[in-house]
């Protein structure tokens, strides 16, 4: 299959891209945007028959924008394209799935299940979900789009596929995390998301708050719970992650910062000393 290019995006992630780059050089272009990675991600990417090619930085933390995109066409030979990341593959029964639907020429946009694995378990997937993956490059828009959305799709209803939820269709998502970087990278996500409500007029809700944060346990343990512990402790840090959403949401709001904080300490200080002095 030589009419999609395989777009994927990277920063540090030399242990990782190599095994993407083989997963798909056989069935298209390779093209991996890099955000300035210090590590040997360009070598491999090299090595491996992928395209290096250096993103502009951006003022948001997520490529999922116009410009982004707008950056990326000039780079396409196909009409076809696969927008991923380094910690995602596919199987060849979803590759030659895709190969039939360019072939077959009347779906312009696929939606694929997408299977998310936490703590080294491949077996039994944390979540389930669908992204729009696959998708032909002159429909779908990114103008406006927010923090984990992918888009606009601006063809027909009859030109979209949604593949069964079956694992031989699935992305896999092989998410890494622990503790520790689960919380500092969904803190830079939590911010990004509550100033992306925040310029969009939406108010923070103590009710939307806690609604959330159990549809996450939820939505998160109905698939986890089978990995034991090891769910439960997924489903409880997302549930987490909206809770900072909506506490940064509540910030920005009622202008809390450090420094807010440091000046209302400051006037108590200042009382406390005029009654000594």
């Amino acid at each position: 299959m030589s009419s999609i290019s395989f777009v994927i995006f990277t920063k540090n992630e030399e242990n990782r891209i190599g095994y993407v780059i083989r997963n798909f050089i056989k069935y298209g272009e390779v093209l991996v945007f890099d955000d300035g990675s210090t590590d040997k991600t360009e070598d491999v990417v090299k090595a491996a028959g992928g395209q290096y090619i250096l993103r502009p930085k951006s003022d948001a933390m997520y490529v999922e924008r116009q410009d982004m995109y707008n950056f990326i066409k000039p780079y396409l030979k196909t009409d076809w394209i696969y927008w991923g990341y380094a910690d995602n593959m596919a199987s060849k029964i979803l590759l030659d799935k895709i190969s039939e639907v360019i072939i077959d020429g009347n779906i312009k946009y696929v939606r694929v299940p997408l299977y998310t694995y936490l703590y080294g378990n491949t077996k039994i997937p944390m979540f389930k979900g669908y992204a729009p993956m696959f998708f032909r490059k002159d429909y779908i828009d990114f103008t406006d789009n927010i923090i984990h959305g992918m888009g606009k799709f601006i063809g027909k209803k009859n030109e979209i596929l949604t593949l069964p939820s079956r694992e031989e269709y699935a992305i896999r998502h092989y998410s890494l995390y622990d503790m520790k970087k689960f919380v500092l990278n969904h803190l830079r996500y939590a911010e990004a998301e509550a100033q992306s409500k925040f310029e969009r007029g939406k108010k923070f809700s103590i009710f939307l708050m806690i609604g959330a944060m159990i549809r996450y346990l939820v939505l998160f343990y109905k698939f986890s719970f089978r990995n034991g512990v090891k769910g439960l402790v997924v489903a409880l840090m997302y549930s987490y992650f909206r809770l900072m959403v909506y506490a940064k949401l509540y910030e920005l709001e009622n202008g809390i910062s450090l420094e807010s904080i440091e000046a209302d300490f400051i006037e108590s200080r200042e009382k406390i000393l005029n009654d000594i002095e």
